[in-house]
């Protein structure tokens, strides 16, 4: 590719995209901490609804910047991650107006205050529990379609190789869903095999992840794309032909012990 080229204007869109599926999953872990609806805490539900707030205009920014991108109508690309985004602005809305609603149950000496504060809170969190999903999807989508452009834009290279276990793994952790245990054993929600423990060792010693404390699960880290990380993913998911070298060829040095940030 011509380095006289432009960037892909897609190319910045799917990474801000990235970036929102992760601050969407630090927010629902979060919401999914249950001291969140004790009496003493109405200080941290308004946090949070601050930080909805946030969320929803993060999620009109990258909308109305999606909106100006060059599309193909083939596929109807543009429709797709149109409607996807637009559901998110009113899931988000939804979810702060029901943490509001949480605040305002505020009695504690009354039960069915607490319970209801409880019920505001998890509307709220299962209104955002596929927002991270459905913006890798979008992200997914959106990179998807340069392809083609490749003889109009430029797309950068990620620098950084990953086989095709490390480029899952990654994308999973943007999407929220990789968390480490006390034992150093490495989840996927419930499941204890779809990511090994040495990839995620491999993705941090290139700086492509970083651990995070739970707020839902003591003990529990969730590993999170950093910005180099956010980058790397963002150029391989719109080079489609990287990151398909052998699943297993992390090299020995990546399978030593795990650096400070995923070591338990």
């Amino acid at each position: 590719m011509s380095e006289s080229l432009p960037v892909a204007p897609h190319f910045n869109v799917c990474l801000q995209m990235l970036a929102l599926a992760t601050k969407y999953a630090q927010c629902f872990d979060r919401l999914d901490d249950q001291s969140l609806s004790t009496p003493e805490e109405p200080g941290r539900i308004v946090q949070q609804i601050k930080a909805v707030r946030l969320l929803a205009e993060e999620a009109a920014a990258v909308a109305k910047i999606s909106v100006a991108l060059p599309m193909s109508l083939l596929d109807h690309t543009d429709r797709t991650v149109r409607s996807k985004l637009s559901q998110l602005q009113v899931v988000t809305t939804a979810a702060g107006e029901n943490l509001e609603r949480a605040v305002e149950e505020s009695d504690p000496a009354s039960f069915a205050s607490l319970d209801m504060r409880l019920r505001h809170i998890d509307t709220a969190r299962d209104l955002l529990a596929t927002a991270s999903a459905d913006l890798i999807a979008c992200a997914e989508r959106v990179a998807a379609e340069m392809e083609r452009y490749r003889s109009t834009y430029s797309i950068p290279e990620a620098r950084h190789p990953l086989t095709a276990e490390q480029f899952q793994a990654l994308r999973l952790a943007a999407q929220g869903a990789v968390s480490v245990d006390e034992k150093g054993q490495a989840w996927v929600g419930l499941d204890k095999t779809a990511v090994r423990a040495s990839v995620l060792r491999a993705l941090d010693r290139q700086g492509l992840v970083a651990s995070e404390g739970s707020a839902a699960w003591a003990g529990d880290v969730h590993v999170l794309p950093t910005p180099m990380g956010m980058l790397v993913l963002s150029a391989s998911l719109c080079r489609p032909e990287r990151g398909v070298a052998d699943a297993r060829s992390t090299p020995p040095a990546a399978r030593a012990s795990a650096p400070a940030g995923l070591r338990r």
